[in-house]
C-alpha cells in the first residue's frame, strides 16, 4: 500500500510538493482552507494509465475542512478537495483534468470503551471519466457505519458495514477500468 506499492503509482518522481493549511475557530466550528501545488509525471498512452510518461505535469489541490463537537461526546467533520492536473495524460497533453471529492462523518464516543461512527464518501472522477485509465476508479459514493470496542488502549474490535451506491461499471474499452465491481 501507499508509497511501497511496487508500481510506484503513489509517488513516482523526486519532485517536491508545497502544502499549506490555514485554520481558525468560528464559534463552535473549526474551519480550514488548504492547498497543494506540485508536479507529477504524466501518464503514458496505453496500459490503462499504469505506466509513467516522460513529462512533468503541474497539479493543484484546493480544499476546505470543517469540524466541531456537540456536547463533548459527538464529533462531526467534513472535507472537500478540488483537483486540477494539467496535461496529465500523454494522450491529450493540452487538456486540464479536474476532479473532486470529499467526505462527511460523525463520531459518537459515549465512554472510554465504545466508539460509533458514520461516514459518507464521495468523489467524482470528473474529466478523468471515460479516459480508459485506472483514474476512472476515483469515482466513489459510499456510506459506512462502524462500531469499535476497545479491549485495551491498543487492542480493539471493529464491526463495519459499508454500502456502495455506485453500480458496477459496464464500460467497454481496451482496458476494463472504472468502478469494477459493486463493493
Amino acid at each position: 500500500p501507499g508509497y511501497r506499492r511496487p508500481d510506484k503509482m503513489f509517488d513516482n518522481d523526486s519532485s517536491k510538493n508545497l502544502f499549506g493549511r490555514i485554520g481558525t475557530e468560528i464559534g463552535p466550528v473549526s474551519a480550514g482552507l488548504f492547498g497543494l501545488s506540485g508536479e507529477q509525471k504524466s501518464v503514458a498512452i496505453g496500459n490503462a494509465g499504469t505506466e509513467n510518461g516522460g513529462r512533468d505535469t503541474d497539479k493543484r489541490v484546493v480544499g476546505l475542512d470543517l469540524s466541531g463537537d456537540v456536547g463533548g461526546k459527538t464529533y462531526w467533520y467534513a472535507q472537500y478537495l478540488w483537483n486540477s492536473w494539467d496535461g496529465f495524460l500523454d494522450a491529450d497533453p493540452g487538456e486540464e483534468f479536474r476532479w473532486g471529492g470529499g467526505f462527511a462523518g460523525v463520531d459518537y464516543i459515549p465512554n472510554e470503551r465504545w466508539a460509533f461512527s458514520v461516514l459518507y464518501n464521495y468523489a467524482d472522477a470528473g474529466d478523468l471519466a471515460d479516459t480508459d485509465t485506472i483514474y476512472e476508479g476515483i469515482d466513489i459514493n459510499s456510506f459506512s457505519v462502524t462500531a469499535s470496542y476497545y479491549f485495551m488502549r491498543n487492542v480493539k474490535g471493529v464491526l463495519e458495514l459499508n454500502y456502495d451506491f455506485l453500480d458496477q461499471s459496464d464500460k467497454e474499452g481496451e482496458f476494463w477500468t472504472g468502478h469494477l465491481n459493486k463493493e
